[in-house]
């Protein structure tokens, strides 16, 4: 399998414009070779009390980072905010939990998404899958139909590190968080975190 550097995906994204954004055309640009090691080396390192989220590039109709996991860190169950998203595995295995609104319901995306009190909403969410991808290489997507899920390393090994590099497009800095319990979600702010030293 041929090596790509992230400057080769950034350089091949760059070249779509919005009517050729499309869910298998970037799943097969982001798929594509062997991530080169010493190009992603720099974006990888563990966070004690979280999962690690670092920005390689953002342009105009993409967001991409490389995202580092501990055992048992996981993402809180959440959207993309009408975005879509692919998430390639580098390194170890990442646990998909996937969700949908209970009959009836509709995200409260006015009110929330857009709501600078982080106020909140009601609404009800049912699982519809999980499972564990462990074949380094493969690209999971969340797209509009696939748009809620919670992503984590399942692993209880201390130092069994899970590596994952995410496209999104568009870029976007908030989505909504969902608690389950109370049937509830929120607007979260996105941040970036410093590259490890």
């Amino acid at each position: 399998m041929h090596s790509v550097s992230l400057q080769t995906l950034i350089e091949r994204l760059g070249t779509l414009g919005p009517n050729d954004i499309t869910m298998p055309g970037v799943q097969a640009i982001v798929g594509d070779g062997a991530i080169d090691d010493a190009s992603i080396r720099p974006f990888i390192g563990a966070r004690p009390d979280k999962y690690a989220r670092r920005l390689v590039h953002r342009s105009r109709y993409f967001d991409i980072m490389v995202l580092t996991w501990a055992p048992g860190q996981f993402t809180p169950v959440h959207n993309h905010a009408g975005n879509c998203g692919w998430v390639r595995l580098v390194r170890g295995q990442i646990s998909e939990e996937t969700f949908q609104l209970v009959p009836g319901a509709s995200l409260p995306e006015a009110n929330v998404a857009n709501d600078p009190m982080g106020r909140g909403g009601c609404v009800g969410l049912q699982a519809t899958g999980s499972g564990v991808i462990s074949t380094i290489g493969a690209v999971a997507t969340a797209d509009r139909q696939r748009a809620i899920h919670r992503l984590g390393n399942p692993s209880t090994k201390a130092n069994d590190l899970t590596v994952t590099l995410h496209v999104y497009s568009l870029p976007h800095d908030s989505c909504l968080a969902f608690d389950l319990e109370r049937r509830t979600c929120q607007r979260r702010d996105l941040a970036f975190d410093a590259l490890p030293v």
